[in-house]
């Protein structure tokens, strides 16, 4: 029996229309850093959201079949290689420099090191993103953006330069770690820095970033990328807000006193000449006269030109960046000139005094640590002279594939590496700056490929499968040279350091007479003028037992002279292979210093003495009653200075405490890095001078004979 359907169970279900999923564009982590970036800012999260939008970045790129890598990317892996291996020496001693160190120093290499990776992970995101994905105008937009954030960002340092308040972030981390200055920079929003360039304090902007120098790197390397995306390709609406923004942006630029941003955009200016030149663009160049000549003439009209005026006439930081350059530089060649000392250093003392320090009325007194006031002179130093020569040829060749200005991409990326070329040498440019750079350098690798103007592009999967051959022979190479290392920190001799610590007694201040001479009186003695007579021949000859001077160069370079800061503390360090002789040095050294310290003063008061004798015996009896008088009361203040000189005592100081003898650390961290550094050069030498041979290639071709 046949049973019809039932007409509403037994009906074909409809098919419903298929929704497409929608997806996020690809390059939504690189528009979700920029665009929010004021926010971030305010929660305390501006270094944390790039680095995690970088592992987004790095997960799109395992998802690719093909990636490319840009010109010159093996020297940048080079130099990431040798800031992983500055790990290794992160607490070894450097001349010049605090002996020690805390866990603070992991996290401020750790900091640094994140940010290369984000700069690094950037550069191949952006070198592998398609035109449809990330289109080139959207790029320049959200560059432009950030001039626009940091622009109203330096206004309000301008206009409200003591807003700062508690961030999120800064709610949530301990307080061990939130009082860290490097952490308190980052996650406390602050929208200027209070200095006392000009002799009085004055705000300095620096919203949405952590430090002043940092707002002005970001505005100028922003700038082109501003000018183009509204001037140029920008809609009406930009083109005409676009010039407000610039003459608004000269309030915080002159404000700021920032030389290196101003040098910046004088290149600037000078390179946009020259490209028109170039192209033979009168037109163009007369425009540009002309707007130069109407906003100096406006300018100087401004009460902004007062500002520039004063801090032109305030040059006093050159003289502090030389030394700090001085030394950064001369701690690197003496101590580890290839690999470097992985991170910065508090520099011993300060330029003006052994025992110069940072105040709370006087925190210019205090001295920047070694490797900061520059991001070159923070590479040499943390990465030495290798490294920073492989990190500078990174960007060399970077520019000579853009400096011919062929496009708007290789335009913009010539004047962004112009501007931080010059940067690199005032401004500590790790962070958004630097990711900036690599932006440019890769939407200029992108362009390439696609316009078959780079032929022969090297692609990652060879690249990682020669790296994979070459391992065993660069970890060879490294177990080596590490090897050598090790032999080389053996053969160096044990010393053993005993320290002396003395309490200095300040020196007599002698009544001055009348006249206002100030020879009677040797307050200026100083504590760097202890630590010369601690080390000069009359000290030094005591303890040798003779005058030669061979003999007193070599106890003078095992002589270590310090003192505590702002204190009048000196202590003597000696070393010696020998602890006791060590010892005995240090003390008899000790007793010298005292002894010679004691001469001097005696020598000082002899001098008060003479001069003052000398006035008393210039004294006439006057011929008036008046004038008799006052040679009369002239007479009793002298003769009650020479009492007092005679019944002060002469005391130099005196020994507070004798360490025990301790041995000197050989540092072997240096020698072995260092030759493991030297193995890893030689393989990738090895590497690039046989690009056709692999190791264990003929092996294999032997195995399948037989």
């Amino acid at each position: 029996m046949l049973v019809a359907p039932d007409p509403v169970v037994d009906a074909p279900t409809p098919r419903r229309p298929v929704r497409r999923r929608r997806t996020l564009p690809a390059h939504w982590p690189l528009s979700l850093t920029i665009l929010g970036f004021p926010l971030w800012w305010a929660m305390g999260l501006s270094a944390i959201v790039p680095m995690a939008m970088a592992v987004v970045m790095a997960d799109q790129l395992l998802r690719k079949r093909r990636l490319v890598l840009p010109v010159g990317f093996t020297l940048w892996v080079l130099f990431m290689a040798w800031l992983a291996l500055g790990v290794f020496v992160l607490f070894a001693d450097a001349p010049g420099a605090e002996p020690g160190g805390g866990p603070s120093r992991l996290l401020v290499f750790g900091y640094r090191l994140a940010w290369y990776l984000v700069a690094t992970v950037a550069l191949v995101w952006i070198s592998n993103l398609k035109e449809s994905e990330l289109p080139s105008r959207w790029l320049y937009q959200l560059l432009g953006f950030m001039f626009v954030v940091t622009t109203f960002g330096g206004l309000l340092g301008v206009l409200a330069p003591n807003l700062q308040f508690t961030s999120p972030m800064e709610m949530v981390l301990p307080h061990g770690l939130r009082s860290n200055n490097l952490v308190q920079s980052i996650v406390h929003p602050a929208v200027a820095d209070i200095q006392n360039v000009l002799g009085y304090p004055e705000a300095r902007p620096k919203a949405p970033f952590p430090f002043a120098n940092t707002w002005g790197s970001n505005l100028s390397l922003s700038l082109p990328f501003f000018i183009v995306a509204w001037f140029f390709q920008g809609r009406r609406w930009q083109r005409y807000v676009a010039p407000l923004i610039l003459v608004t942006a000269t309030v915080p630029i002159i404000f700021s006193l920032n030389r290196g941003l101003w040098a910046s955009l004088a290149l600037g200016v000078v390179g946009v000449v020259l490209l028109q030149l170039r192209k033979a663009r009168p037109g163009p160049i007369i425009v540009t006269a002309l707007v130069l000549v109407a906003l100096t003439v406006a300018f100087f009209l401004s009460p902004l030109a007062t500002v520039l005026q004063e801090r032109l006439a305030h040059p006093h930081s050159n003289d502090r960046r030389s030394e700090l350059i001085s030394r950064t530089v001369g701690s690197t060649v003496e101590g580890s000139p290839v690999v470097g000392f992985g991170s910065t250093r508090d520099v011993q003392g300060s330029f003006a005094s052994i025992a110069g320090a940072a105040t709370p009325d006087c925190s210019a007194c205090g001295v920047p640590p070694l490797g900061t006031q520059g991001h070159i002179w923070g590479v040499i130093f943390s990465q030495g002279l290798v490294g920073a020569a492989l990190f500078l040829s990174f960007f060399v060749v970077a520019a000579a594939r853009c400096w011919r200005c062929r496009t708007t991409t290789e335009t913009l990326c010539a004047f962004v590496l112009a501007f931080y070329g010059l940067q690199l040498l005032v401004y500590d440019t790790l962070g958004m700056p630097l990711l900036t750079v690599m932006l440019a350098i890769g939407a200029v690798t992108r362009e390439q490929v696609a316009t078959a103007r780079r032929r022969s592009p090297q692609l990652m999967v060879p690249a990682l499968a020669r790296l994979r051959a070459w391992w065993p022979v660069l970890l060879a190479l490294m177990l080596v040279g590490a090897v050598a290392g090790a032999a080389v920190a053996a053969q160096a001799p044990v010393y053993k350091s005993t320290k002396v610590s003395i309490i200095l007694a300040q020196p007599p201040v002698y009544l001055a007479p009348d006249s206002g001479s100030d020879a009677s009186s040797p307050g200026d003695v100083t504590i760097d003028t202890e630590a010369a007579l601690a080390i000069s021949r009359q000290s030094l000859s005591r303890v040798v037992g003779s005058r030669d001077t061979a003999a007193l160069d070599e106890l003078r370079k095992r002589v270590r002279v310090t003192a505590a800061p702002n204190t009048t503390v000196l202590s003597i360090e000696v070393k010696n292979k020998d602890g006791q002789a060590s010892q005995a040095e240090a003390e008899a050294l000790a007793r010298s210093y005292l002894v010679t310290r004691r001469d001097y003063l005696l020598k000082r008061r002899d001098q008060a003495l003479e001069l003052l004798r000398e006035q008393l015996a210039e004294l006439r009896p006057g011929t008036s009653r008046a004038a008799a008088a006052q040679a009369a009361a002239s007479r009793d203040r002298l003769e009650q200075g020479v009492t007092t000189i005679l019944l002060t005592p002469v005391t130099a100081g005196r020994v507070i405490r004798v360490r025990e003898p301790a041995v000197v650390r050989r540092q072997p961290e240096v020698p072995v890095t260092t030759g493991a550094a030297i193995g890893l050069a030689v393989g990738a030498v090895l590497m690039a001078a046989l690009p056709g041979w692999r190791p264990g290639r003929p092996r294999l071709r032997r195995r399948r004979q037989r």
